[in-house]
């Protein structure tokens, strides 16, 4: 049945896709072609060792600086349109850089791009009419319930405000790890977040690939802790701010060296070990913005001498859905997906066997 109406709802959002690809994103693509003589031209320079080296911490304290700008004067209606306007030049200064600096030339088409915008805009709308008001719920809640009192005395807003973002955002990590562990190691957990994983590209944009369900549950379970952290809104919002840097980085296309800050932070180098088709490399460095949990927890994976291959993707399941409609029901239809893999992989082993067979005998 589900099948079924998705395959009547493609019909429209298929087009959709084309559209967006052809229309929307043809122009970019054309802009961006311009920039592939220039990665030649720069190629072994120190030009581009400069580049790669300090992209990331010129990032990152540029958006602590213009988050305290931001709610210098507290969060505002200002405060939320400047966010969207901040994004936005992030997006313009990524684009260009992942293809004066690529680290996968497999990276670069742009195919699923329409599909990561599509969900992209469905989660926002999920998150901001449905997600939000449960979190925020959830949250008042559990403090009324158990004592509105409890948490107040444990932020240590005496602390400067740059140690408590990050502070902030480690004690958020902890959470999030063990939930996003939690995803990969319970199939049913799993049906949700191969979502995420179905991309077979890593680039800025698409680590906002997820379905907008596991928005739901993730909201819901870090609403718990956040009520008792009680940290000050403007910690809070700037903390998001760096987080969100953090995730357009982890996703980057860009050969960027971090050196220690590998080990710091979830980084393009130890993320791009997470979403290997090898299970045993995919199956680790859970952290969302720092990589301290991995390393305490026994996760961490990231060989020295070693580079993370760009052969992405759920390998188990080559059918997995790609449309936008597909992905939306993939959880649903998870278990028609699984016997259908298990198919072709039955299937593609009796033909490896026929052509070994087929080999000429050695005399």
């Amino acid at each position: 049945m589900l099948q079924k109406i998705g395959a009547f709802l493609d019909t429209f959002f298929r087009p959709l896709e084309r559209f967006v690809h052809q229309y929307i994103l043809g122009p970019f693509r054309w802009l961006l072609d311009k920039i592939d003589p220039f990665a030649e031209k720069i190629e072994g320079t120190v030009f581009k060792k400069i580049l790669q080296i300090a992209i990331f911490p010129v990032f990152m304290i540029l958006t602590v600086y213009v988050g305290f700008e931001m709610v210098k004067d507290g969060y505002t209606s200002r405060t939320f349109v400047d966010t969207i306007i901040m994004f936005l030049i992030l997006g313009f200064i990524f684009a260009p850089l992942e293809r004066l600096i690529p680290y996968s030339k497999k990276w670069i088409k742009d195919d699923e791009t329409p599909v990561d915008i599509m969900l992209f805009f469905g989660s926002k709308l999920w998150g901001d009419y449905i997600n939000v008001p449960l979190r925020l719920g959830t949250m008042a809640v559990v403090v009324q319930e158990i004592s509105p009192t409890i948490g107040q005395e444990i932020w240590p807003t005496n602390l400067h405000p740059i140690l408590q973002v990050f502070l902030l955002l480690t004690v958020a990590d902890f959470f999030r790890y063990w939930y996003h562990r939690w995803m990969h190691e319970s199939e049913f957990m799993w049906r949700w977040h191969a979502v995420h994983h179905s991309s077979e590209r890593l680039y800025w944009f698409n680590g906002t690939r997820s379905h907008p369900l596991e928005y739901t549950i993730s909201g819901l379970l870090w609403a718990i802790p956040f009520a008792f952290i009680k940290a000050p809104v403007e910690i809070v919002f700037v903390t998001g701010l760096v987080g969100r840097v953090i995730g357009r980085f982890q996703h980057t296309n860009m050969d960027v060296l971090l050196g220690p800050f590998d080990y710091i932070f979830s980084s393009p180098k130890n993320h791009r070990y997470h979403h290997s088709k090898k299970i045993h490399e995919g199956n680790s460095n859970y952290g969302g913005d720092v990589i301290i949990w991995d390393h305490l927890f026994g996760t961490f994976h990231m060989p020295k001498g070693e580079k993370p291959g760009d052969d992405i993707g759920i390998n188990a399941m080559p059918n997995y859905p790609k449309t936008f409609i597909g992905l939306m029901l993939a959880p649903f239809t998870y278990g028609s997906i699984k016997k259908e893999a298990e198919r072709i992989a039955v299937e593609d082993s009796k033909e490896s066997s026929r052509d070994l067979a087929e080999l000429p005998a050695d005399k």
